[in-house]
């Protein structure tokens, strides 16, 4: 259910995992032009809400990133009462008709939160009350062999009259090995790299959006961690270009290397700035350099730390969409920036190997599903455990 590109199925196959795909069900056209390319002769069933169960054949094993966007910060999170977030209740609604062995389900660390701690505590008593043992944990993709910050609450069910001892252990976190710029392809189209006139227009548009937004006279309410860890919040009055002086006393201040860290403290609103201290520490890392581009279009002024993220070797966690970072990669001649390209997108969603058949689909259409699927390298190690003998 909620099929995407595939992601349970690509995971069971990265698992060495023999099986048979009864049926899926999907409804965004993109995501279902993926899968029926990947795992052809694969019936949809299309929308859920829509499904009989009584007209499905038998099956074991049910599955289910069900949609996070009503749980997740990237979305209003406003939980059931987003019609995405009642979704769930169509899982609940097959599966006590059809009774699965086994069901596994995913969704965005957001739903453990005490926000929405009256769905979550429903959630595993509607599955308790339909006959299945819950063991509920969030895990992070970095933890389990891929560099991205990417946490998600999964959920493994076995039904009670095959789990009689209630001993399931989800994977073990291992040291990771592989870091971003070991996904970075090596020949890039053009067309993912900034020009120098791209970059300008970049700085230009960035510069135009804080001008509009910081150029005023009422202070956006103060917040306490505006002054953690001794840093001082900086007004600016009027446009950026006229306090330029105040952007270029900032990055002397830093010592590129051991001061890293201390990042947190020094506060900047201008991009070139920004995009300047992350080439040096690109250069100095000699390892690639992610530029937040979220955080420089909004209208407060932020702490350079969130920017540039202070583990560069684990990319932050993928969202639906175009990529909202840029990477600084290490050039000590000239800048080298461009944005993630979609394999790669896909490398931190576990396709190491490129073992995805992305044909026919638009890059923004790739972003897309990438962004909402599951991590397959670590479902694959949640299915392991799930199906050791």
């Amino acid at each position: 259910m909620f099929a995407g590109y595939g992601g349970a199925s690509f995971g069971l196959r990265k698992a060495n995992i023999d099986f048979e795909c009864i049926g899926y069900s999907e409804i965004d056209k993109y995501a279902i032009r993926c899968f029926e390319q990947n795992f052809p002769n694969t019936k949809n069933y299309g929308d859920c809400k829509s499904i009989n169960p009584n007209d499905l054949p038998d099956f074991d094993l049910l599955t289910g990133g069900f949609p996070c966007q009503a749980f997740s910060t990237a979305g209003k999170m406003k939980g059931e009462a987003d019609a995405r977030g009642t979704l769930f209740y169509d899982i609940i609604r097959i599966a006590e008709i059809k009774k699965p062995k086994y069901i596994l389900l995913e969704n965005v660390k957001g739903l453990t939160t005490k926000k929405f701690k009256p769905t979550f505590k429903k959630i595993l008593s509607e599955l308790n009350r339909i006959g299945y043992n819950v063991f509920w944990k969030v895990l992070n993709s970095k933890n389990f062999g891929i560099p991205q910050n990417r946490e998600r609450v999964w959920f493994v069910c076995f039904r009670k009259d095959i789990d009689k001892f209630f001993n399931f252990q989800f994977p073990t976190p291992q040291p990771l090995k592989i870091f971003v710029k070991d996904i970075l392809e090596k020949e890039v189209n053009e067309k993912y790299s900034l020009s120098k006139k791209g970059l300008e227009l970049l700085k230009r548009n960035l510069r135009h959006r804080n001008e509009t937004l910081i150029d005023k006279s009422i202070s956006s309410t103060l917040k306490a961690r505006d002054y953690k860890d001794g840093g001082k919040r900086v007004l600016l009055i009027g446009s950026l270009q006229k306090n330029a002086g105040i952007m270029k006393n900032l990055s002397p201040s830093i010592n590129v290397g051991s001061d890293i860290p201390t990042l947190i403290s020094e506060k900047t609103r201008d991009v070139g700035t920004a995009i300047n201290i992350a080439q040096k520490i690109a250069n100095k890392e000699n390892k690639p350099i992610q530029l937040d581009l979220m955080h420089l279009k909004s209208g407060e002024i932020r702490p350079l730390s969130t920017y540039i993220p202070q583990n560069f070797d684990i990319h932050r966690c993928l969202q639906s969409g175009e990529p909202k970072e840029i990477l600084i990669l290490p050039n000590k001649e000239e800048q080298t920036i461009r944005r993630l390209t979609p394999k790669e997108c896909f490398r931190l969603m576990g396709f190491l190997d490129d073992e995805i058949n992305l044909d026919g689909l638009s890059d923004t259409q790739k972003y897309k599903l990438a962004g909402n699927g599951w991590d397959i390298n670590l479902a694959s190690k949640i299915f392991k455990k799930m199906f050791e003998k």
